[in-house]
């Protein structure tokens, strides 16, 4: 009885282990990533050099990502009523030294860092046109998350600078990784511009009940 018992539980855990290994892994958590993007207004680099870069700008990881299914990848733009930085960046724009740029907020399915792969910030401006920032940024998570910004700033060309080929003018640029903490707001800074960043889970509003199915099974 004993050795029948063992057969039979051996041929039903092979029957059963395919179905446990094919159960597909967990979806991956949304964030909803905000970026306020502003410029120092104030000429004044502190001696820092700007040298110009003739190489190609591209993007440089410690791990190279992977191309991922669009429908992992996909970006929900917020709409601005759902922006968390509007004081800060109210109170910017009331500052004589700051300048509000652009304000960027979207949700999107963060994955880790072999996974995560850049996305292409569309190029905004500070309504006047004349000067935007543009780039790319990729939010990645192990045990912390991690966000990596690739940001230029584009600026009016001055009159010293119409005399110099456009190779030779210089780029504002702001490479910058640093691990984060969900709810918390961080600042990334360059003498020309600066960005404050946070990144919030996503909690999916809770399901409204459906009305209520009456039981016909029953004979009234």
């Amino acid at each position: 009885m004993a050795i029948r018992y063992l057969h039979t539980l051996l041929i039903t855990l092979g029957l059963f282990a395919p179905v446990c290994l094919a159960e597909s892994p967990a979806e991956p958590r949304e964030f909803e990533i905000e970026l306020l993007v502003f410029q120092n207004l104030v000429a004044n680099d502190g001696g820092e050099i700007w040298p110009v870069d003739y190489s190609e700008w591209v993007e440089e990881f410690e791990d190279e990502p992977v191309k991922n299914d669009p429908a992992t990848t996909k970006t929900n733009w917020l709409p601005e009523k759902a922006y968390r930085l509007t004081a800060e960046r109210n109170a910017l724009g009331r500052s004589p030294q700051y300048r509000p740029i652009a304000y960027f907020a979207w949700r999107q399915a963060v994955l880790d860092r072999t996974q995560a792969v850049p996305m292409e910030l569309p190029g905004e401006n500070d309504n006047s046109g004349n000067t935007y920032v543009d780039g790319s940024v990729r939010v990645a998570v192990e045990r912390y998350l991690h966000l990596y910004l690739n940001l230029q700033l584009h600026t009016p060309v001055n009159d010293e600078q119409l005399e110099l080929p456009e190779y030779e003018i210089p780029e504002f640029r702001l490479s910058e990784h640093r691990r984060m903490r969900s709810k918390e707001v961080h600042y990334f800074d360059n003498p020309r511009f600066g960005v404050i960043a946070l990144i919030t889970p996503y909690e999916p509003p809770p399901q409204e009940p459906g009305p209520a199915v009456k039981d016909t099974s029953q004979p009234q």
